[in-house]
């Protein structure tokens, strides 16, 4: 596929933006300040810390038990505590002879800009100026992608040694399926040819820049910007797929399933007609209602990957019989970055 055509192809997954943003907030303070902190070198700095973490720590990974995550005989938790990364593993929920298991993979969500934008004015209090805005998006997909990286390690052991096949994902409804596929397709294509040549270009023109006379080197530096923009651009539509979705792009999960029933997200989603945030505790509660139906409904142990906001606690007490068990699972960059 022509990279263009690709490009146009990938879209924003819409739906739960809007309450994505909330819940990724709650959490934090209110911050009322004038001075914005530039903390993207910091950022930098760690995820490439965290991608050299990451890959060391699946090489050293020494599994304590070679339990499948679906075995109900053997307790979540001997699997999941000594997992790389995880730094708590809290049992919401127990259950003598649980019959059904839910563990939760709390998230640091993706938000597009725009709506990034409006939930950074009302956190600070102020108008923000563009390159404000475009430095703190730039933050948030770092603070994304660094949790990210801790997630797929937790996800590529738990494939590798205790049978994980498919992990739930917040986000989307069945209705939408055939998007999200399209959507992986395209970037499964577009990680196997055109970013492989991208960076391979890349490489090239820095190497000629060494040496050129002045206007050479200005063409290079203006061609050298374009392709550092189409490789940003494509981490950014990695970002918004989650670590699940990364996983599914590269072949190494089965499947991602979708957490959300369609018509109980849009009612959960809490901006209001002015564009302030004013959640309803009864909608957003309905909308964990509808998500544990959906686990659920497709088998009796599920790994989901949602945000770190989320508590389905009253859901599976309504709805789980007594007998569900419910896992939440935080991971160290999760913690330093969101509570």
């Amino acid at each position: 596929m022509h990279r263009r055509s690709a490009v146009r192809v990938v879209v924003i997954l819409i739906g739960s933006v809007a309450l994505v943003i909330y819940l990724n907030r709650t959490s934090q303070p209110q911050r009322q300040q004038q001075t914005i902190v530039d903390r993207r070198p910091e950022l930098r700095k760690l995820v490439a810390m965290q991608e050299a973490e990451s890959a060391q720590a699946i090489t050293n990974y020494q599994p304590k038990t070679t339990a499948r995550i679906d075995d109900l005989n053997i307790p979540a938790t001997e699997i999941l505590r000594p997992l790389p990364g995880v730094v708590q593993v809290e049992v919401c929920l127990k259950a003598e002879k649980p019959t059904s298991r839910i563990i939760h993979l709390r998230d640091w969500h993706f938000v597009p800009k725009e709506l990034y934008a409006l939930d950074m004015k009302q956190v600070h209090g102020r108008e923000l100026t563009t390159d404000e805005i475009d430095r703190l998006h730039q933050e948030l997909l770092l603070e994304v992608e660094l949790i990210q990286l801790e997630q797929m390690a937790v996800l590529r052991c738990l494939i590798k040694y205790h049978g994980l096949k498919k992990v739930f994902s917040e986000g989307f409804s069945p209705g939408e399926l055939d998007t999200y596929k399209e959507k992986i397709a395209v970037l499964r294509a577009m990680e196997k040819e055109q970013i492989p040549q991208i960076r391979k270009q890349l490489d090239d023109v820095r190497k000629l820049m060494e040496g050129a006379s002045k206007s050479g080197k200005e063409k290079a530096e203006a061609i050298e910007a374009e392709l550092v923009t189409l490789l940003d651009q494509h981490k950014e539509r990695l970002l918004e797929m989650g670590a699940s979705g990364r996983l599914l792009i590269t072949g190494e999960l089965e499947d991602v399933l979708p957490l959300e029933d369609a018509a109980a997200l849009e009612l959960a989603k809490p901006i209001t007609p002015s564009g302030k945030m004013k959640p309803d505790p009864q909608k957003i509660e309905a909308r964990h209602d509808a998500q544990v139906r959906a686990v659920m409904k497709a088998g009796p142990v599920a790994v989901i990957v949602l945000g770190g906001s989320h508590d389905l606690t009253g859901s599976i007490q309504r709805l789980g019989g007594g007998n569900c068990e419910y896992l939440r699972v935080t991971t160290k960059r999760f913690r330093e970055i969101a509570e």
